[in-house]
């Protein structure tokens, strides 16, 4: 089990960093096309703030949002409207929001379930601020704040954060066996 000080794997291991922020914006696209409107934002932007630096996470979070917009509008077809864009950008600066929240949690001192747990409720309430405050002046749907619609995000989000964290534990399980094992060439027969 991983510790708090091993999570983010921030400055010994840029590759590493770089083929999150490639996971990330990936896991996008493939909840994009799995949830619609419903794309976990929240999960991305918590991860992104708990497994990487603050300017990679930056990065991983503006490809998701990128990425779901280009799912969005090529495969999914979402009406090319002044609303609809209008709503897309609000969801990027949600996000951006969400992923501010989740690195303030990161200053507080405590275990990695609570500040993972922290990390999450904080960035949930950032993002959906955000877009409570825009529907104000942007048109959505009559229940689109209901209870039972903001616990189904919540669900969704929470989920994609546990399945998140669990595939880094295992990226970095296997870094660390990788990194374990003997040098080959070292292993030579004594003649």
């Amino acid at each position: 089990m991983l510790e708090r000080n091993q999570l983010p794997l921030r400055p010994a291991a840029p590759a590493f960093a770089v083929a999150w922020v490639t996971v990330i914006a990936g896991a996008s696209v493939a909840l994009s096309l799995v949830f619609a409107c419903i794309t976990p934002f929240v999960a991305l932007a918590a991860v992104s703030a708990v497994a990487l630096p603050r300017q990679m996470a930056t990065m991983a979070v503006l490809l998701a949002w990128l990425a779901n917009q280009a799912v969005g509008y090529l495969v999914l077809g979402y009406p090319q409207t002044f609303d609809s864009f209008a709503w897309g950008l609000t969801i990027g600066i949600a996000a951006f929001a969400s992923l501010a929240a989740s690195l303030g949690v990161l200053r507080l001192e405590a275990g990695l379930a609570v500040t993972i747990a922290g990390v999450l409720i904080a960035g949930f309430v950032a993002y959906e601020a955000v877009l409570f405050a825009a529907a104000v002046v942007l048109p959505s749907g009559d229940g689109a704040f209901s209870a039972a619609v903001v616990a189904e995000v919540l669900l969704i989000n929470a989920l994609a954060v546990i399945g998140l964290i669990c595939l880094h534990m295992g990226a970095a399980a296997g870094r660390a066996l990788v990194a374990a094992q003997p040098d080959r060439r070292c292993l030579k027969p004594l003649l």
